[in-house]
């Protein structure tokens, strides 16, 4: 089944092309579920199996959509720029042309097809709960399989809005062609009516179902490994659907920003957002205390988080995961690589390079450079290829042609960041400074404990203030588990402490509180570049600082400064023009992939 999203000039006309849903079908071409093994081979398990097998469909329709945002992001971000053999379509994404119709890569098609996928899902098995109650009733999974297909339209929704600032909202299965320009199907909404769109139907499901209930493929399909998840191959199936507190962390985060550029008070949405996280950190730490944690172990195994068979558990939230033995693909390895047969696209850029080793921006503590670097990228001759999803020399992927690297929808790092902007905007800025620089000391360990006790007389009110949602797993004794505590974002890594500042209202610091928390967000945003390189996540976070601020050059002078030894044709001051006005096509600023929709 075949859905695009495609511009008709004739009649300047959009159409929304849709075959007809078929049902809930089984994909032959992705997993490749062998249910039948594991449940009875009667109509009654049948209907149950073609539950699952459908909703695997949905997920077929992200992996053909995992590595697009790379391409369309960090192409016009600040590390990637045309190799010599590049061709003209990601030139076009580079230069910030103005119109992209015709563009491959700038077509939004393939995120319309997960909305499709999604909607189609969910009313069929509103139908089939309506012609089978009695087996729905009698099943765990048909919630949960619901919810994670609320979960994935979602994502696609809020990854539209990151990169074109704009989508066509529509809830209905579309069967056949319908004209986008219809409202009564279709509504055009932009960034903050998306995100506000995503998180109410995040936080109030669909058709009366929550979108928060989870499932499992492993209780399903493998029980004997749901208490040894590592033994079971079935955790990756797991690992696709993008979760519940990830997302709404997310959508909160860019909640705050809009709130703060309307001028309302944001308190509450960034109290939510740390007590979101809170919340999961205190669950899940006490089972895996050095995952999801930068700790001692982060180091010896930062290149692993890419490089590596699988999503790596420390580090992975939720992940598209692909197999090429399957003829499941994507194309990072023949954009980014040198070795053939892939065709080295995109390299990364001299000046973004230098900021590794810019003590202004990136304060190096004991090191001559932010390790960072050297796993992003490498020199092969005079090529600086990316070298974060496969390395020349890799072990774990023998041959350049095993394009089956993980895309990360959400990995722990990503988490930590976002906390580290609510904690900024909320005034805590000594907590700011814990999670991003230096992490906490083994003497704080007490302090968290009567925090989590709610022995609040036997803190001082200033760490009270500071850390009131905070719990012992933050610190975990050695004695208990020596990669437990959390050492710090850049300390982790040994890196030197960034300089937040504090702010107040009364005159009694240096700063304001608006003046600190722009400052801080200034790092924040520097901090996206150096982690977070050619994943398809600096760019739409240094959106969101844009937005905030209503201040696009937070974006154009981290962008603009490649284009300064550029051979495509672009300047920095043409970059610069374009990034911080409106699209004349598009509508929305240009920071945003111009693309009309009509």
């Amino acid at each position: 089944m075949k859905h695009t999203l495609k511009s008709v000039k004739t009649f300047g006309l959009a159409l929304l092309i849709g075959g007809v849903a078929g049902g809930l079908t089984s994909c032959d071409d992705f997993f490749q579920p062998e249910t039948a093994d594991a449940l009875s081979g009667d109509d009654y398990m049948s209907s149950i199996t073609e539950m699952a097998t459908g909703y695997l469909g949905v997920l077929t329709k992200m992996q053909a959509v995992g590595d697009k945002e790379i391409y369309l992001t960090d192409t016009r971000g600040e590390m990637l720029e045309p190799t010599d053999q590049s061709i003209a379509e990601l030139i076009a994404l580079y230069n910030y042309d103005d119109d992209l119709t015709g563009n491959s890569y700038a077509n939004p098609a393939g995120y319309y097809d997960v909305v499709i996928a999604c909607n189609d899902y969910l009313q069929n098995m509103l139908e089939f709960k309506a012609k089978y109650p009695e087996i729905v009733a009698e099943t765990d999974y048909f919630e949960g399989l619901f919810a994670s297909a609320i979960r994935v339209k979602v994502w696609a929704y809020m990854t539209l809005a990151e990169i074109y600032g704009q989508a066509l909202w529509f809830d209905d299965p579309i069967t056949s062609i319908k004209d986008v320009r219809n409202t009564d199907i279709f509504t055009h909404v932009q960034t903050e009516d998306i995100v506000s769109r995503c998180l109410n139907l995040l936080e109030n499901g669909y058709q009366g179902y929550s979108a928060e209930e989870d499932f499992s493929w492993i209780a399903w399909v493998d029980a004997e490994n749901v208490n040894s998840i590592a033994s079971s191959n079935y955790r990756y199936w797991d690992m696709m659907t993008p979760p519940y507190f990830a997302l709404r962390a997310k959508l909160l985060v860019w909640k705050g920003a809009f709130q703060e550029q309307r001028g309302e008070d944001a308190t509450q949405t960034y109290k939510d957002l740390c007590q979101t996280l809170q919340d999961k950190f205190k669950s899940y730490w006490p089972g895996f205390k050095h995952y999801w944690k930068r700790c001692p172990t982060t180091p010896g195994h930062y290149s692993a988080f890419w490089n590596n068979n699988t999503p790596y558990q420390e580090e992975v939230v939720s992940a598209i995961i692909y197999d090429y033995t399957k003829n499941q693909t994507n194309r990072l390895l023949y954009h980014f690589s040198t070795e053939y047969p892939n065709a080295f696209l995109l390299q990364s850029n001299e000046i973004a390079r230098e900021r590794f080793t810019d003590t202004e921006l990136d304060p190096l503590g004991t090191q001559t450079q932010d390790s960072r670097l050297n796993v992003i990228t490498k020199q092969d001759g005079n090529n600086w290829y990316i070298s974060k999803f496969r390395p020349m020399g890799s072990t774990v992927r023998a041959y350049a042609y095993q394009d089956d690297v993980h895309i990360y929808n959400f990995r722990c790092s990503e988490l930590f960041l976002w906390m580290a902007e609510a904690l900024n905007h909320l005034g805590r800025y000594k907590a700011l400074s814990v999670i991003l620089n230096n992490g906490f000391e083994t003497t704080d360990y007490d302090m968290l404990l009567n925090i989590e006790n709610g022995a609040d007389s036997l803190v001082s009110a200033a760490d009270l203030a500071e850390f009131y949602d905070f719990h012992t797993y933050w610190c975990i004794p050695t004695s208990e588990d020596k990669y437990g505590r959390y050492t710090g974002f850049r300390g982790c890594l040994s890196l030197g402490a960034v300089d937040i500042w504090t702010g107040s209202d009364d005159g009694s610091t240096p700063h304001t509180h608006a003046e600190a928390q722009r400052h801080n967000d200034e790092l924040l945003a520097n901090e996206w570049m150096f982690e977070c390189a050619c994943e398809g996540k600096v760019y739409p976070n240094l959106i969101r600082f844009a937005e905030r601020y209503q201040d696009p050059t937070i974006i154009s002078d981290r962008v603009t400064p490649k284009y300064e030894t550029s051979k495509t044709g672009a300047s920095v001051a043409s970059v610069k023009q374009k990034i911080e006005s409106k699209n004349a096509n598009s509508g929305v600023m240009g920071y945003y992939v111009p693309w009309s929709l009509y």
